[in-house]
């Protein structure tokens, strides 16, 4: 017995030694699974284009007024993905969208690569088709290629507040969001899917355990365990359940991972099954039967190193109540100081490596945290980068817009311009002829002007005589007509004397004037009045008369200034 207890002890310190130096290489590669979700599809999501469907796609165009309602329409009729997918480079659908939504189907194209863009990068070798359907809100389908879709992936990239509706095929649909650090995933409609659930926990000891589960999802939310789930070789329901409970981030139709499973033992209880049997029933396989592996697949379970510590403490633990029995019966044995000492030793140092690890995690943790902020942060940069690159892409269109005016306008102006020089040319040569023309009347000018002083010179003496002879006439006309008006104003004043006479006579006579003494009377004053009217044509006549002999002597002035 004392025997076999030296040995039991000997194994004990050879498998602390290789415990310590399995944690030791852990630190050292600090291999820490990741924290996503995969999900498969299993579903056919293969688009089977027909002419039918492209004749569906063409009459839903003609029968809309807007684009929006055309996508709508699509989606209400099942035809969405094929025009999205196969028939959205078919000439004659893009002829026909063009000819009523040019601006806008260019703009609803523009969003779909650069979403697809955006998500190619956190979903590298997958084939996938996506499109808007408002702002923040979009729609993906993945084509079946029988592998996992790492749907945290697209999360951890995305910023919150957006939505994204995966495809399940006919009416389902996954619906996933970030809210902070939370990743949520809603299920609805008839369809269902597997998804695979990586996460690190710590068990009551302290001790990272890497926890992995691949579930059926409907939407119900989580209706099955798939394979084996992982937990670290834990098979305690108790025990898992806390491991469970200690994903905080991923909620399922709005339950948290906890709830969702702890769901399936409530399903099971009612069933008058012991909670330890969830594991045994649902959970526990065959070591041949596929386990999921860390891409959601399922795969045969092989022995692995850390399957193969497990299996070690396994048998450590029933090793461990034969041993127990032994101390009880050989004390003596087990108070070698050597061993003792060595086991302690070699306990200090596992603890003292288990807290190194703790804050090893816990670092790396941070470090996680860190890099999603950043892994943030470059999302955002890129969507700014993004924007950024569609305004300068917009601008460099109103630029090259703007060059083709420019261009435009230098052709013209090159067109003005040789225009403009034949027409100066012409103008040049007129100028020339005219300044030729100019000098040859400028000559004839100067002749004439020669020849005008000439003839002024020979005239001014046979003007002044001529005019001196008319004004000797107009005084001898001027003097007889002055004459003449002396005359009849001595007439008239005869006159008016002889009929102040009558008057006096008549007046005298009144009384007994006869009829004959009014005919004279009468005749007197017709004779009077004629020789009025003579005096005053001869009067206009000298007034006429003096007026040309002012004229006359005007004239006579400017000649003599001359």
């Amino acid at each position: 017995m004392a025997k076999c207890s030296s040995l039991f002890i000997q194994q004990l310190v050879d498998f602390l030694k290789k415990s310590v130096n399995i944690i030791v290489y852990f630190l050292k590669c600090k291999i820490m699974p990741q924290e996503n979700e995969n999900v498969f599809i299993a579903e056919s999501q293969s688009l089977d284009v027909d002419e039918q469907k492209k004749n569906d796609t063409l009459n839903v165009i003609e029968s809309c007024n807007d684009l929006q309602d055309f996508i709508k329409r699509l989606e209400e009729e099942n035809l969405i993905w094929y025009f999205i997918g196969p028939l959205r480079k078919d000439e004659d659908i893009t002829g026909q969208i063009n000819l009523k939504w040019e601006k806008e189907f260019q703009k609803f194209e523009q969003s779909i690569d650069a979403m697809h863009k955006e998500l190619k990068s956190s979903l590298p070798g997958q084939n996938f088709l996506v499109y808007p359907t408002k702002d923040n809100d979009f729609k993906i389908r993945f084509e079946n290629e029988e592998k996992p879709i790492e749907i945290s992936n697209i999360l951890r990239t995305s910023s919150e507040g957006k939505v994204y509706n995966i495809s399940l095929g006919k009416d389902s649909q996954i619906t996933a969001t970030k809210k902070g650090s939370e990743r949520h995933y809603d299920f609805t409609g008839s369809s269902s899917c597997e998804m695979t659930i990586n996460w690190q926990a710590k068990d009551s000891e302290g001790n990272s355990i890497d926890c992995s589960m691949t579930v059926k999802l409907d939407s119900g939310g989580i209706q099955s365990v798939i394979g084996e789930p992982k937990f670290g070789g834990i098979t305690s329901s108790e025990e898992v359940l806390k491991l469970v409970g200690q994903n905080k981030e991923v909620f399922i139709n709005g339950k948290t991972l906890y709830q969702a499973f702890t769901g399936i033992s409530k399903s099971v209880d009612d069933q008058q099954v012991p909670a330890e049997e969830i594991f045994t029933k649902d959970l526990h396989i065959s070591p041949q039967s596929p386990t999921p592996s860390s891409s959601g697949y399922s795969s045969p379970s092989t022995p692995s190193s850390r399957r193969s510590s497990i299996s070690t403490s396994s048998e450590f633990s029933d090793e461990d109540e034969i041993f127990e029995d032994d101390m009880s019966g050989d004390e003596e044995e087990y108070e070698q100081e050597g061993l003792k000492d060595e086991v302690e030793e070699l306990e200090e140092e596992k603890e003292t490596f288990a807290k190194y690890f703790a804050v090893q995690a816990k670092q790396l943790e941070d470090l996680r945290l860190e890099r999603d902020s950043l892994r943030d942060k470059v999302n955002e940069q890129q969507r700014a980068i993004f924007e950024r690159g569609q305004r300068i892409k917009e601008q460099e269109e109103e630029l090259q817009d703007k060059n083709d005016v420019i261009k435009n306008l230098n052709d013209q102006l090159k067109d003005k311009k040789g225009e403009t020089n034949e027409a100066n040319k012409e103008l040049q040569r007129k100028l020339k002829q005219s300044e030729a023309n100019l000098t040859v009347l400028k000559e004839k000018n100067a002749n004439l002007e020669n020849d005008l002083k000439k003839i002024v010179e020979g005239l001014k003496d046979d003007h002044k005589k001529q005019l001196a002879e008319q004004l000797m006439e107009t005084k001898k006309e001027n003097n007889t007509l002055a004459e003449t008006a002396s005359q009849l104003s001595k007439e008239l004043n005869e006159l008016q004397r002889e009929k102040e006479d009558l008057e006096r006579e008549i007046r005298q006579l009144e009384p007994g004037r006869s009829l004959a003494d009014e005919l004279s009377e009468e005749n007197t004053k017709r004779e009077i009045e004629k020789l009025q009217y003579q005096l005053k044509e001869k009067e206009g006549m000298l007034t006429c008369t003096q007026e040309e002999l002012a004229s006359v002597k005007e004239s006579l002035e400017q000649l003599q200034n001359i």
